[in-house]
């Protein structure tokens, strides 16, 4: 009967590690990253938003921003510097209707990769 008992007891903890794996391994809490390539509208203390291009264009609301932006020479500038109408890639997650952003590039509309609009 003790041996039961262990052996339940050890299941249970495997069991209750196996998701903090599963999260230490790089799947961020929207499940997927996602991709936005528009312009930037508003910059606050509060959220930053985006008009998104892909796909049906819509206007985009993060809360969370990461507080520096890369730019395509490898230098970094703080998010609070970008102006309304200035090009961005932004990778991000949704959870639960909230979206946190969590790498901002400011982009070139004609360009192609990482810091372009263009696959």
């Amino acid at each position: 009967m003790r041996s039961f008992i262990l052996s339940a007891a050890a299941i249970i903890v495997l069991f209750n590690a196996l998701p903090s794996a599963v999260s230490a391994q790089g799947v961020p809490p929207g499940g997927k990253y996602r991709d936005c390539h528009g312009y930037m509208r508003h910059v606050s203390l509060a959220n930053v938003r985006v008009h998104c291009i892909d796909g049906i264009p819509s206007d985009m609301s993060f809360i969370s921003w990461p507080k520096f932006v890369n730019l395509a020479n490898g230098t970094t500038i703080q998010s609070k510097d970008l102006k309304p109408g200035t090009p961005v890639h932004v990778i991000f997650t949704q959870s639960l209707g909230v979206r946190h952003a969590y790498k901002v590039y400011v982009a070139n509309p004609r360009g192609h990769g990482l810091y372009g609009f263009k696959a």
